[in-house]
């Protein structure tokens, strides 16, 4: 899924299920965030006290090593689910152990652990847990490593994840083709609503324990008003209506800006550029021969501030991702816990 779903829909569902606005907006800036958390860096102290990293829950190369992918794709976008799941039939009869499936159980493992989570960082991780959940729908039947059973037909690209796909899983109301599966014609509309239905009542169901509103008979409202959202369906190369999506978006939540990865860094980072500004893309990324330095804004108090407590949710989340999903790793022969 790309920003329309992530922030957009996951907003207008976290304030439809119960959220007040500002939750919503944090929920939905950490969910796209996911996908744009790509750069690790180090902040430093003004006054010496040592420095910060993050970890990262995205990387746009996806010819990385094999143990930095597996901290990364499995864990925050190709959650693995039931590899013998209707879903997953395919023409040649192959299944994969860590095969992405919709709606899977350590997907929802994870929203879980999210919703129990110390108040500080809960919504980050509510926000990056519904990434990773929501994705299950979107990348089902693809792996997160690099496996012929991503391959689709003769393309030459890497066979990870949905590179032989290319954006088509993610387009909001699009038609398409996966021609290794018996049922080969996808339907992202039908799919994207299935992961908005689980989503809204996973949210209502959290936030009755919370003891807010409950919200849940609000379904077939909501259901009718993302469909109607998600608009004319298409197929093509392209994302075809999606400026009149956005505006349809901007239209139900008019106080929310359009999403801006550098909001929540720029509003707690300083960066001192050394030169010219770092590029973190291809052959330029290597060429830098100063790196830019990076510390804590001074007045703030970086421990309130969205970034770093986005930074310690996805940290949170990998290290309950890992636990998680060890066992289904050691059958395969891998210890991810030591990649």
């Amino acid at each position: 899924m790309n920003t329309e779903f992530h922030y957009w829909i996951t907003g207008l569902i976290a304030l439809r299920a119960g959220f007040d606005e500002d939750e919503a907006k944090t929920i939905a800036y950490a969910s796209e965030y996911v996908d744009e958390n790509d750069i690790s860096i180090r902040v430093q102290d003004r006054r010496g006290q040592g420095h910060y990293s993050n970890f990262i829950s995205q990387t746009m190369n996806i010819l990385k090593p094999k143990n930095q992918l597996m901290r990364i794709y499995p864990i925050f976008h190709f959650v693995p689910g039931e590899p013998d799941a209707p879903s997953a039939r395919r023409r040649d009869g192959k299944m994969h152990i860590l095969n992405t499936t919709p709606n899977n159980e350590n997907a929802n493992a994870m929203l879980d652990a999210a919703f129990k989570s110390t108040a500080d960082i809960r919504l980050y991780r509510i926000g990056i847990a519904t990434h990773t959940y929501v994705d299950t729908w979107a990348h089902q039947n693809f792996v997160g490593w690099y496996d012929y059973f991503n391959n689709i037909g003769l393309d030459i690209k890497p066979d990870i994840g949905h590179a032989d796909g290319e954006h088509h899983p993610d387009w909001v109301s699009h038609y398409w083709e996966d021609i290794r599966l018996v049922d080969s014609e996808v339907n992202n509309r039908a799919r994207f609503t299935a992961a908005a239905e689980a989503l809204f009542f996973q949210y209502c169901d959290y936030l009755k324990t919370q003891g807010r509103p409950e919200h849940s008979t609000e379904w077939s409202k909501l259901q009718e008003e993302l469909i109607l959202l998600q608009g004319k369906t298409y197929s093509g190369n392209k994302p075809y209506y999606e400026e009149e999506r956005l505006k349809s978006y901007r239209k139900r939540l008019p106080n929310w800006a359009d999403f801006d990865e550098k909001d929540w860094f720029d509003a707690a980072i300083d960066t001192k550029v050394r030169g010219l500004r770092d590029s973190n893309e291809g052959l330029k990324s290597r060429l830098t021969i100063f790196k830019d330095e990076y510390y804590w804004k001074d007045g703030i108090d970086k421990e309130d501030s969205h970034w770093f407590r986005f930074q310690e949710a996805v940290k949170e989340h990998e290290r309950f991702a890992i636990k998680t999903l060890t066992p289904r790793f050691k059958e395969m022969g891998y210890d991810i816990a030591v990649l």
